[in-house]
């Protein structure tokens, strides 16, 4: 019926049984071509853009890296006689103390002006009085009976005349008895006047004595240390009455290690010389004050804590009674002080600084070549601030007095003084000299233009400057063979 109708109004003949889906198959596959194309030539693009960017940007120049060594600071260091010196810690003593006390009983009565603690009082110096009005009176009965024993035994020295003729009148012929002589002659009588004129003296001494004993006088220079009694008390026999401190000689008890006796000069004998001391005190950030002394004995036992050994240090005048010295403090008992002793006389050894004695055994040295050598060496003696060497370093080395972090056997150093040289041409062989010169430019020319700028040598200016001796701004190879040591104005 459609197609009838189809062929009547258009005069043609109606497609018979026609597919859509078979009409469209040959346009989707050329969509897919073009679609792929499109695509390899977006890519294609890409890849030549990409690769004609990377051929046509800016390369950056290979340059080779400047060397970087390290810079060290080092010393000329060469054999001397050295002293060893035996530093310690010590503790100001008394060298003469007592307990002052009463022989006789009785009332104080006056004391002396300086009798407080800490008052100074001189040898002889009057310090108490107790009241002498007994011993006055008990002293003049004492008097009074030697006077009556004198005239006693003077009375029978009369009877013993008188005795002696009437023995001559009675014996007779008969030899007498030695019992009847004495007995007529009066020797027990005698003997007996004679014996209590003696006691009769003994007791007027000693009230004599027991009233100089009221007055207490110091028996030596001293310092009141404590006193146990005023005016007004009343005190006993040996009672305590004060404690002094002589002034003359303080002591220092010393504390050091056992093995370094042997380096310390100790009398042995009274009257032989011991090792100058110097006594360093004061509560400063530091200790200006000094005095002298000399050791004057070692004490038989070690410490109970620390196992030293204990010496004795005597200082003379410790107040400054004899020289007064109002710059310089008194030393006070029981203060903490520094001592440094004397000790015997080292030859031919080299005198480091303790910080440049690595590993307890070890230093860094350097010489012409400019590389590091790790040396192990024997120490004669050490302390807190030096070390001393029997050997270890060689003629033409310089000891390396600064850290390094990582240090290796032959590494490259820097010296804070590229050219280690004297003014006078000494101190660097004459055929080492141009080796120096090119080896420092071979540590600070990083450009390799054959000189060394300012911005390129890694030191302080001073030095840079006493190298630039033309003044241009550069340091060439022979001004750094032939340089000068730092000028302190440059500093």
């Amino acid at each position: 019926m459609a197609n009838e109708l189809y062929k009547e109004g258009k005069g043609e003949t109606a497609p018979q049984n026609r597919n859509p889906a078979r009409d469209l198959r040959p346009r989707n596959w050329w969509q897919r071509m073009i679609n792929l194309f499109l695509c390899l030539v977006i890519l294609g693009a890409g890849i030549a853009g990409a690769s004609y960017l990377n051929k046509t940007a800016p390369k950056a120049q290979k340059r080779r890296p400047p060397r970087m060594d390290p810079l060290v600071k080092v010393e000329m260091i060469q054999k001397t006689d050295e002293r060893a010196t035996v530093r310690a810690m010590g503790t100001v003593i008394p060298a003469l103390e007592m307990v002052l006390k009463s022989r006789v009983p009785g009332e104080i009565m006056t004391t002396h002006p300086e009798f407080i603690e800490g008052g100074i009082l001189s040898k002889g110096t009057k310090i108490l009085q107790i009241d002498p009005r007994d011993y006055t009176l008990s002293l003049a009965q004492k008097k009074s009976r030697v006077a009556n024993a004198r005239y006693a035994l003077k009375l029978e020295l009369g009877y013993q005349d008188v005795a002696k003729r009437e023995w001559e009148l009675l014996k007779g012929d008969k030899p007498p008895k030695k019992m009847d002589r004495e007995l007529a002659l009066r020797k027990p009588h005698l003997e007996k006047a004679r014996a209590e004129l003696e006691a009769a003296k003994a007791e007027l001494k000693m009230a004599e004595l027991n009233l100089s004993r009221t007055t207490i006088l110091a028996p030596f220079n001293a310092i009141v240390r404590k006193t146990m009694v005023e005016i007004g008390s009343q005190i006993t026999t040996q009672e305590a009455l004060a404690e002094l401190v002589g002034t003359d000689e303080y002591w220092i008890q010393v504390s050091i290690p056992v093995d370094r006796l042997k380096w310390i000069t100790i009398p042995t004998r009274i009257g032989n010389a011991g090792a100058n001391v110097r006594i360093r005190f004061g509560s400063g950030p530091e200790s200006s004050h000094v005095r002298k002394g000399k050791v004057i004995k070692l004490l038989g036992d070690l410490e109970a804590e620390g196992r030293m050994a204990r010496v004795l240090v005597a200082v003379k005048d410790p107040l400054d009674r004899k020289t007064p010295n109002a710059k310089r403090p008194p030393l006070l008992i029981g203060e903490y002080v520094r001592v440094e002793i004397d000790g015997r006389e080292i030859r031919d050894v080299y005198k480091i600084p303790r910080p440049a004695l690595r590993d307890n055994s070890r230093i860094w040295v350097t010489g012409h070549d400019g590389l590091l050598k790790i040396r192990k060496v024997v120490t004669v003696w050490r302390d807190t601030e030096t070390v001393l060497l029997k050997d270890g370093l060689k003629e033409g080395e310089w000891l390396i007095v600064s850290d390094l972090a990582s240090p290796v056997e032959g590494m490259t150093v820097l010296t804070e003084h590229p050219v280690m040289q004297k003014p006078d041409g000494q101190g660097m062989p004459p055929s080492r000299t141009g080796k120096s010169g090119w080896n420092f430019l071979s540590r600070f020319d990083s450009d390799r233009d054959g000189k060394v700028s300012r911005e390129e040598f890694k030191g302080r200016a001073p030095v840079f400057q006493s190298l630039d001796s033309n003044g241009d701004g550069f340091v060439s190879k022979d001004e750094a063979s032939s340089g000068r040591p730092p000028d302190p104005k440059d500093s």
